[in-house]
């Protein structure tokens, strides 16, 4: 059984954002840009304590209300203004 042998992996992705400070009369006072290199671990949120769940567990079998929310786990590897 292949699925038996899998797991899950980590990805790396870049994330850019952008926002504006306006003035009162809607001006643009000021601009920024960032950019942030983010891994996305095997590790779900919670992994620790008595309801973690491990990293081999599937989605639909998730005991943590946490981690069935928002899933596995990010790092931030790099973060920079642009």
């Amino acid at each position: 059984n292949l699925g038996a042998q899998l797991t899950p992996r980590g990805d790396t992705f870049v994330v850019r954002a952008y926002g504006d400070s306006l003035a009162p009369t809607g001006a643009v006072r000021a601009r920024a840009w960032c950019e942030a290199v983010l891994q996305r671990v095997p590790e779900y949120l919670e992994g620790t304590g008595q309801r973690a769940d491990p990293p081999h567990r599937k989605q639909a079998e998730l005991v943590n209300e946490a981690n069935r929310n928002f899933g596995r786990r990010f790092r931030i590897v790099q973060f920079r203004w642009l």
